[in-house]
This record gives C-alpha cells, structure tokens and sequence, in this order.
C-alpha cells in the first residue's frame, strides 16, 4: 500500500556528494525517481574522479544527463551545504569521503539529516562501512535480506541510524520481471536443469540449443574474482564461445577505459588479459570486442549477460536478459555473490562456452531486489527533513571521536597526488 508524504509547503532540499562514476549513478538515480525534491548533485576531487565519459554514463537516462556536474574540494562542503539550505545531505561516496562529509556536515549550526547507501548490492554488510558512516542518521538498502543484515550490522557497531528500504533506482520493472523470448521457457525444464553452487539441482529457466544468444556480455568486477588464473579462465571461456558460434558476438563491457579509475582498484585488468590470450592465438579470443557506455545500451532483446556477482545481473534480470552468474570460483561471501546462491540463475564456465544462459526463479526475485515500490523512501526522506528544520535531530558530535582514525586515512585518501596514490596502490598489492 502507497504510504502518503506528510504535508509540507516546500520541497526537500538534497545535497548529493559523490567521488566515484558507481556513486554518482546511483545518486543521480535514486534523486530522478524522488518526487518532491529540490536535489544539487556534486562531485568531490578524488584520486577516483571520474571522467567526463565515465560522468556521461553515469548519468544517462537521468535529470542530470547532458549537465555538467561541478567538482569541488572537500573544504567547499560546508559552505555548499550551507549556501543550499539542505535539509538532507546524500553521502553518496566511498566510506572515507562519506566520514568526512558527514563531519562537515556536523560542524554546521543547523546540521542537515545525513544518509548514505551503497550504489548496488549491498552484501555482505561490513562493520568496517558501517563505522565510516558512523555519523549518519539513515541508510538506504535495496532488498528485505539488506535490511536484515544492516540492522545486525548497525546493533553490532554500535550507529545508531534508520535503516531504509528501496528500490535499486536503476531497476524499472513493475512486478516481477518475465524472460524475454530469448531465455526460453517460463518454466524450468526438468531434463536440463543445471547443477546448483551446493551440488544439488538448481531450479532454473534455461535456453535451448536453438536460442543461443547473439551477444554475450561479460560484467566485469574490479574486485571479484581476485586471481589471474579465475580472471583468464573467463575470458577463455568467452572466446571459446565466440569460437563455437560464429554468427554471436562476445563483449567485455568495461566500466572504464585504461587510465580510468573506478570505485575500487583492480589488480589484474581484463584488457591485458584479452591481449595475452589473442598474442598466444587463442582460438576465438579474437572476436572478443570491448564494449563501453551505459549498460543500457548492452542490455537489448538477443543479448545474455555473465557476470561473478555484478549489480549488472539485476539490471540485466530487470529487462528479462538471460543471466549467469558463473559459480567454478565459489558462490559465498567472499566472492561477494552469496545473494545469488538460490536464484537459479548461476551456472557454470562450461555453459558460459555454450551459450546456455537462463533466468532466476520469480520465487527469488520477489524475496531479492524486486519488491514493489510503495513510496516508503519518500516518506521517510519528508519526515527527516521536517526533523532536520524544526532542529529535532539527535547530537552526535560525542561519536566523531570515533572517527579519528578513519578521517586520517580519508585525510590521505582525499588529499594524496594521484602518483602517491599509485604509488601505495602497487606497493600494498606486490
């Protein structure tokens, strides 16, 4: 049932503050699907700053596409927070930008409400996130197993905040998302339903020998999975496939272009990794293409998509593509890809090389990331921001204490050359 917003003469004042091309997407977003708000993007000078190509995508399809976003050093925050009257600010960022927002935002006479969230699947919960938020008031979740796990998280650290449900904005389903043509059968086929993480047979749409499709796009992840041999082992499996059907494309959708940064470092990139395997004449390895833009644009009737755990593989089941979610390196939370283990929709490298992607069971995904939206975000932002102006929100300048230890790394983080930054990057890593 859709919760009406309290009554109020003005508009909600946001003021959002990202530093990566994740964050910003989610926050520009999250902001185009609010009703009822007055909302001021920025961006805060990072060694992970995007480009002005990788700012493009983010914001594509949004209320801030073809607008310029302004950058600013972390000293203006305050002033800009004042200057906007923000009842709320959005800590859109990494945990050490978000710590020293927050504390700006602390050190006003009359402090905005504080929240932040996470710009995709938010599992597991970590207490290490949950302390540098330390100062918020809410936290935004996208599924009822996040709220479950942040509400432990939250009890265990000891930050006292709201934890919020919504919907991951970039997902435009009403209901619960069917298969196109393309994934086959709306039902699972007993005789070829594929072996589960655990080993027992996994409840799963799958495609038929016939319904190969004609674009397979990878979703790769800075982080997961961490090795060479895992890293190399996908891109063959992408070539074989390439080798196998001619008349199919295979793509390597980036986030960034080499010299690009993203949220996270990654260690083993996915272009030197195709260049190796085309020197050593890898059979198909080839016809591997590297796609980049919005993954709008990759996601379209004929394409499938693989990924170890990518936020992409919900946008991906939003528009009803064939997904898989390769399990050969585990399905647990390291891998960051636990939320999946029921869905029906993880498979292995061998199928990723025949072409044979499915679709997860609508059981799970009414139970993850596909609840309806009912305008509860919305209401709970109107109550904070009648907190925040009628002086009502709790004093927590007692906690910044607790900080002192992260905002010396945030400190470092934002104030470090990038070459410094490289530097500690290559030397943590070897």
């Amino acid at each position: 049932m859709s919760i009406p917003n309290p009554p109020t003469d003005e508009p909600v004042r946001i003021v959002s503050f990202s530093d990566s091309e994740s964050y910003l997407k989610w926050a520009t977003q999250l902001l185009s699907s609010l009703p009822g708000i007055e909302a001021d993007v920025y961006l805060i000078d990072s060694p992970i700053l995007p480009t002005a190509e990788q700012i493009a995508n983010a914001t594509a399809g949004t209320s801030w596409a073809e607008r310029s976003i302004p950058i600013v050093a972390r000293t203006e925050v305050a002033r800009i927070i004042a200057e906007h009257r923000a009842d709320i600010v959005l800590g859109a960022a990494t945990g050490p930008i978000v710590a020293q927002l927050f504390v700006s935002a602390h050190r006003l006479e009359h402090r905005p409400a504080l929240v932040s969230g996470l710009p995709g699947m938010g599992l597991p919960a970590s207490n290490k996130g949950m302390n540098y938020r330390r100062l918020m008031d809410a936290f935004i979740t996208h599924s009822f197993a996040e709220v479950a796990q942040y509400t432990h998280v939250s009890a265990l650290t000891q930050v006292p905040c709201e934890i919020y449900l919504a919907r991951l904005p970039m997902l435009r389903s009403e209901g619960i998302p069917q298969p196109t043509d393309a994934a086959g059968a709306s039902e699972p086929t007993g005789a070829s339903q594929p072996t589960g993480a655990s080993g027992s047979p996994a409840s799963r749409t799958t495609v038929t020998a016939g319904n190969v499709p004609r674009t397979l796009v990878f979703a790769p992840q800075a982080k997961v999975p961490e090795s060479l041999a895992d890293r190399e082992s996908i891109v063959r499996a992408l070539a074989e496939f390439a080798s196998r059907h001619p008349g199919s494309t295979a793509v390597v959708k980036m986030r960034s272009r080499p010299g690009e940064h993203e949220t996270h470092h990654e260690l083993h990139s996915y272009v030197g990794i195709l260049q190796s395997l085309r020197v050593q004449g890898v059979p198909g390895a080839e016809c591997i293409e590297l796609g980049y833009g919005p993954l709008d644009e990759f996601l379209v009737p004929g394409a499938a998509l693989v990924t170890v755990s990518s936020t992409a593989a919900l946008e991906a089941f939003d528009r009803g593509i064939p997904t898989l979610l390769i399990s050969d390196f585990g399905v647990d939370r390291d891998l960051l890809n636990e939320a999946f283990a029921d869905s029906g929709a993880t498979g292995t490298l061998a199928e990723v090389a025949a072409g044979t992607i499915g679709f997860p069971t609508s059981a799970w995904l009414a139970q993850n990331y596909f609840h309806s939206d009912d305008g509860r975000l919305s209401h709970h932002l109107q109550l904070l921001a009648t907190r925040a102006r009628a002086g009502q929100l709790p004093n927590r300048r007692s906690a910044v204490w607790k900080q002192k230890r992260l905002l010396i790394r945030a400190e470092l983080r934002t104030l470090a050359p990038t070459p410094v930054v490289t530097a500690y990057r290559r030397l943590r890593y070897s």
